[in-house]
């Protein structure tokens, strides 16, 4: 998946990512579905980018698979608990007031039957009432075959080129990345896989209900593929 990428992840998504818009939209959520809520947990939280706007209204915490990632998220955050784990095998000592996963990363999951696994992970994660928050990624419907992307960063120090090209096989993704980066200290190049899975909504709705949890879809121009907010029965 990550392979050299960590160190330029935020800089890549900045030009069509709002970081802190989207961690406002979420505390304002939050607020209307739990009030109460004081303890969030970010799961496949990256670099820390989200709980850099909301560490101060909440007590936080962030794990997420790849240690490279928790290694940048803890100096950004010193103080907050990040742990390198996987949200397959997710499990908490004391049940958070909210548990999400964004970035559209639940998608990285093999398959339905380890969507159903995890989404009864997340919800074990929670309090009575708590909620657990799933930014989806692309479904099937929405997919066009052949898709060529490219992401540029033109900072002064840094310079990115990524260049991306899109496959499916059946409900599976799979994008190829190739990154030529410039620094003062040298230009450099690699490549990435990522493989995603093309859920449906009836997929995810399916796997909240077997796990109590009360899904409803929340649409958001910060959010392109929408939100379920799903709360613990």
């Amino acid at each position: 998946m990550f392979n050299k990428s960590q160190a330029f992840y935020e800089a890549i998504n900045a030009r069509g990512k709002d970081y802190a818009a989207e961690a406002a939209w979420l505390r304002a959520a939050i607020g209307v579905a739990n009030p109460g809520a004081h303890r969030v947990l970010d799961v496949a939280c990256g670099t820390g980018a989200h709980l850099r706007f909301m560490h101060k209204q909440f007590e936080v915490a962030g794990e997420d698979a790849d240690a490279t990632m928790i290694e940048i998220a803890k100096e950004r955050l010193p103080g907050v608990p990040f742990r390198v784990g996987r949200m397959q095998d997710l499990t908490v000592e004391r049940p958070y007031d909210v548990a999400m996963c964004l970035f559209g990363s639940i998608a990285y999951l093999a398959d339905e039957t380890e969507l159903r696994s995890t989404i009864v992970r997340f919800a074990n994660a929670v309090t009575t009432g708590g909620l657990v928050i799933i930014e989806p990624w692309i479904g099937p419907d929405e997919w066009h075959d052949g898709t060529l992307e490219a992401s540029f960063v033109d900072q002064p120090q840094l310079k990115i080129a990524r260049i991306g090209a899109s496959e499916r096989y059946g409900t599976t993704s799979v994008t190829r990345y190739e990154y030529l980066v410039g620094e003062t200290a040298g230009m450099s190049g690699f490549s990435e896989t990522h493989v995603q899975q093309l859920f449906t909504d009836a997929q995810y709705r399916s796997a909240f209900d077997a796990a109590g949890l009360k899904p409803r879809s929340e649409r958001s121009d910060l959010f392109p593929h929408g939100l379920y907010i799903a709360a613990k029965q």
